[in-house]
């Protein structure tokens, strides 16, 4: 539960004189953010944004992890820095019951599977604030859905010198590396015996294009209206690419580096796949500001060691 002194800082920092009208993915919502308190987020990594903005949610949703308040290491400094102890609800769905005992005054779903029905059943609640306009699900970029949040909170400025600061640690990562400038890549996933690959606008590959590294356009095409599409594993030459970043567990990986479809691929033969441990996983996954901005420094290193050519080039993150 939380500590009695849980919103002294979220207090501290300025907010909006006046009601806002904020326009989402499931219509508008009106917010006055001096009213704001009691925020519960119900999609999957809101709780990163709302400690990038200095705010603590009384309830918040895991997603996968297992981590000590659905938090993970690049924004726990974040949550303790918040006074955060948020409770956890657990589970894939949203759990009804269990946001109406939070008593939120403010309820944030730009990252979750709310359907119609669900924010409708919400919005008897509290104030429901959804994805950001004009994208599919889980296609809003990071800084819509942060904007996003900071006007229904009042903390318009504060997302501004966040977007500032991680665009200037990507952009001079970005510069130091100038030969990922053209390439191919992308994320993706193997299991089950199956290849995921993910369209261009994942947020995984939307941090590889900032590098210059672009997803094929035949990704988006078979994902067609869906975030991604599957492939059996003879299929390994639709990602045979200048570097992918493999998002898989390590018994998935075992099984993936024995079959022969894989040991035929560039991939294979010239090193160009990068293996991410599972912090880097989870943040490709959660796409947050605390995420992107923990990733970049080790992923830049990942990823030149994969482009260079050189199966030796050591492509694991310890």
């Amino acid at each position: 539960m939380l500590r009695p002194m849980l919103f002294l800082m979220a207090a501290m920092l300025p907010v909006h004189a006046e009601e806002v009208t904020l326009r989402h993915g499931f219509g508008e919502t009106r917010v006055d953010p001096r009213s704001v308190s009691r925020i519960v987020s119900v999609g999957y990594h809101e709780q990163d944004f709302l400690y990038a903005l200095g705010l603590a949610p009384v309830g918040v949703h895991e997603w996968f992890g297992g981590h000590p308040y659905a938090t993970w290491p690049w924004a726990e400094k974040a949550r303790l820095a918040a006074d955060a102890e948020p409770d956890v609800q657990k589970g894939f769905e949203i759990d009804l019951e269990w946001v109406w005992g939070m008593e939120p005054d403010l309820i944030l779903a730009t990252f979750s599977t709310m359907d119609a029905q669900m924010y409708a059943q919400l919005s008897q609640i509290a104030p429901v604030v959804g994805p950001p306009g004009d994208h599919p699900t889980w296609g809003g970029p990071w800084e819509e859905e942060l904007r996003l949040i900071a006007r229904a909170t009042g903390r318009d400025a504060v997302a501004e010198e966040v977007i500032a600061r991680i665009d200037a640690k990507v952009d001079a990562a970005v510069s130091a590396h100038p030969e990922f400038a053209g390439l191919s890549g992308t994320a993706a996933y193997f299991g089950n015996g199956q290849i995921v690959g993910y369209r261009s606008m994942d947020g995984a590959n939307r941090l590889l294009a900032r590098f210059g590294i672009r997803t094929p356009d035949r990704f988006d095409q078979m994902a067609g209206s869906s975030d991604r599409f599957q492939v059996s594993p003879e299929r390994f030459d639709i990602f045979d690419l200048d570097v992918v970043l493999w998002l898989i567990e390590a018994p998935s990986r075992t099984a993936m580096e024995a079959l022969p479809a894989w040991l035929g691929t560039r991939a294979a033969e010239e090193g160009r796949a990068i293996w991410a441990s599972p912090e880097m996983m989870g943040a490709m996954s959660f796409q947050s500001p605390l995420s992107i901005e923990w990733a970049v420094d080790p992923l830049q290193g990942l990823l030149a060691a994969a482009v260079d050519g050189n199966p030796a080039t050591s492509t694991d993150m310890p």
